[in-house]
């Protein structure tokens, strides 16, 4: 059985109770856990809210750099706190350090066709990521929210950006991008949205499921107690 995962709750602009709500209907939609974009403040509420739900929540943090050097040095100051880092790239400076950086586990992009054009997953970005272990993300909301014209160019950078991901072994995760009950749907009906930009059903199904929560266990383990690198941990004296 598929263990599905919505790595983008995005934090809700209105009622202070919505982010809750969503919890609840993600719960209701069939989903087992969600990653949920805030400053942290109110995380340990919303975990033990999904406890009650049986719902995973995961900690995330959305960076939007206006440059390289900025990058760093907020991702030196959040990559400990946070189960996963994302960046929005508007800039191909900021894409390129991002994808080239292993602190780093989604890279996403505008959903303003314009600015896509200047800032996009292009080939050169897809082999550093691909290097990094690193991610490439569609947020489906930013889909939903534009005008046939706009969604048309979009879809068709979209499609790029995947061929891009496939051609350098660079993981897909696909998620809600959601900020209202509006935007989310069900895992499958998610996953099916992806035949918009050329991705069949298994794959699309991956991109929901094992991809996602492959990147939240890798991060939970370098968190864990003891992780120093990937295959070497401190090992307390009498541990079995």
């Amino acid at each position: 059985m598929r263990r599905f995962i919505d790595l983008h709750l995005r934090q809700p602009a209105g009622s202070s109770d919505e982010l809750e709500l969503m919890l609840r209907f993600a719960a209701d939609l069939g989903w087992g856990g969600v990653a949920v974009a805030s400053d942290g403040g109110q995380l340990g509420r919303l975990k033990g809210l999904g406890e009650e739900l049986g719902l995973d929540v995961i900690s995330r943090v959305d960076l939007r750099p206006r440059g390289a050097r900025e990058l760093r040095a907020s991702l030196r100051r959040v990559r400990r706190r946070f189960e996963i880092v994302a960046v929005c790239c508007r800039s191909k400076a900021v894409a390129r350090q991002a994808a080239r950086d292993h602190r780093v586990d989604l890279l996403n992009f505008s959903p303003s066709p314009s600015t896509r054009n200047r800032a996009w997953f292009d080939r050169q970005e897809a082999s550093l990521a691909s290097g990094a272990s690193c991610a490439y993300e569609i947020n489906v909301s930013d889909l939903l929210g534009l005008g046939p014209a706009a969604g048309a160019k979009l879809l068709s950078i979209i499609r790029r950006e995947i061929e891009n991901a496939r051609d350098h072994g660079v993981p897909v995760a696909t998620s809600s991008g959601a900020d209202s009950r509006l935007l989310m749907r069900e895992p499958r009906g998610l996953a099916a949205l992806l035949d918009l930009v050329g991705v069949g059903e298994e794959e699309g199904l991956e991109m929901v499921s094992s991809i996602p929560w492959g990147i939240v266990e890798v991060n939970r383990g370098k968190l864990s107690p003891g992780f120093i690198a990937p295959g070497v941990r401190v090992v307390e004296e009498g541990a079995g």
